[in-house]
């Protein structure tokens, strides 16, 4: 079994980009694009949204899911990341267009001190990928064994609805020489909501110089205010992009080798559902041209979440900051749109590299351990600091023997400590660092 290229778990649109570079590129006509009316499927009604997210979507260049967060030891209390995620990618070589899979498992605690992970690169043939929409169910098989070595899906509810059950398998040779297996529990308290923006959740990757200039100019540096009142489509400059933001771990058991190697009743998960293709404006703009820092925060005493982005490519600098709770507006699709969202010019996001800065032994890599985001409006404040709970929460990736190139990532757990309008919060986050060059 061949190990993957890891994912982007929110910007997995780098992963497409990478395979770009290497001699595939996009091949999709469709593209996403912002809008405020009801011609896209998933806009209608909370059973198209369902049918939405549960599907494959060809007609893009890529779909995926992407599972991450924390799983807490019953005994030792102690926190541990674990990412599980699938996508589909259409990759032209030699005149055709492939659909590809990748698809990872990964788990990093205190006692492995790094992460196993495990998973495949493949053709989306059956019966190595089988996808079922009703109820949501995705399994990636191998021809190695007779069980799947890895898969997610819908157990009770209603896909992306609140009350929403989901059951998480893993069993797979891992990258430390051993086997990796895990079942996990989740339960979903907000049910899905619009990381984008207008009806389908589009989300900019990207903005010209002529939308930054108005966005800061003419709408106080929203970028929401500035789509809405123009109609600017911004095609192929973005997903279409929700989350699961909330989900708690009802249980799980994690084993390696065929031994518990840990359990429990506890954490907090997130999910990634994102479909995305590119017009010759995005590949210039980044391929091999960007890097991010990626927050998914997670703030169950306060039935909230918060994602913060700062995506940096060709075009500048694109901040973004949005929380979610149940005071936000739910669509006609019953999304959950963001309760509050900060203009570019108000969200700052600053390394602390006095709080230690970790050299990978295997990149050379040099990754800061704490962050402060400071948001900032005459309406809503947060003053937070993400610390990663563990040093060593680096993916490295070597493809070139496949014809690819090297991937490396930052990808981790973190604990959450700060300020929300004036009161204090906690919680946790995963959080993505992308090397410069390396996507």
């Amino acid at each position: 079994m061949r190990m993957l290229k890891t994912v982007g778990l929110v910007l997995c649109f780098m992963l497409a980009c990478s395979a770009c570079s290497s001699g595939s590129g996009a091949v999709a006509q469709v593209v996403a694009y912002f809008t405020t009316g009801y011609e896209l499927p998933q806009t209608r009604s909370a059973e198209s949204l369902a049918t939405y997210m549960s599907s494959e979507h060809e007609e893009y260049d890529l779909d995926g899911w992407f599972f991450f967060g924390s799983l807490e030891d019953e005994v030792s209390g102690e926190p541990a990341a674990f990412i599980i995620s699938m996508q589909r990618i259409a990759q032209e070589y030699g005149g055709l267009v492939w659909q590809t899979v990748p698809a990872i498992v990964a788990y990093n605690d205190s006692a492995l001190g790094r992460y196993a992970f495990g998973g495949t690169f493949t053709l989306d043939v059956f019966p190595l990928v089988e996808v079922s929409r009703d109820p949501w169910l995705v399994e990636i098989n191998s021809l190695d064994q007779l069980t799947p070595i890895m898969s997610m899906g819908l157990v009770s509810g209603t896909m992306g609805q609140p009350g929403a059950l989901y059951l998480l398998t893993a069993d797979l040779p891992d990258s430390l020489g051993g086997r990796l297996a895990a079942e996990v529990l989740l339960y979903d308290r907000l049910g899905v909501v619009n990381q984008g923006y207008g009806t389908a959740s589009f989300f900019p990757q990207f903005i010209t110089p002529y939308q930054r200039f108005w966005i800061e100019d003419s709408y106080e540096g929203s970028v929401g205010r500035y789509l809405e009142a123009t109609g600017d489509t911004m095609a192929g400059q973005g997903s279409f992009y929700y989350s699961l933001p909330l989900l708690d771990v009802w249980e799980f058991v994690v084993w390696r080798d065929g031994e518990v190697q840990s359990y429990g009743t506890s954490g907090t998960m997130w999910m990634d559902d994102i479909v995305q293709s590119y017009g010759s404006v995005a590949r210039d703009v980044l391929i091999g041209q960007a890097t991010w820092q990626f927050f998914s925060i997670m703030l169950p005493d306060e039935d909230a979440a918060m994602m913060v982005i700062e995506i940096e490519s060709a075009d500048g600098l694109l901040p973004v900051a949005k929380l979610f709770d149940e005071s936000g507006e739910r669509t006609q699709n019953s999304a959950l749109s963001a309760a509050y969202s900060w203009g570019i010019d108000e969200i700052a996001v600053e390394a602390v590299p006095s709080a230690g800065i970790w050299t990978s032994p295997v990149t050379g890599q040099r990754y800061v351990q704490e962050h402060r985001i400071s948001l900032d409006s005459e309406e809503r404040s947060a003053d937070l600091s993400v610390r990663m709970v563990r040093e060593d929460q680096e993916i490295m990736i070597d493809l070139t023997s496949v014809g690819g190139g090297t991937t490396i990532k930052y990808e981790g757990l973190a604990t959450v400590t700060g300020t929300l309008d004036g009161r204090p919060v906690k919680g946790t986050a995963i959080v993505e660092l992308q090397p410069y060059g390396y996507q």
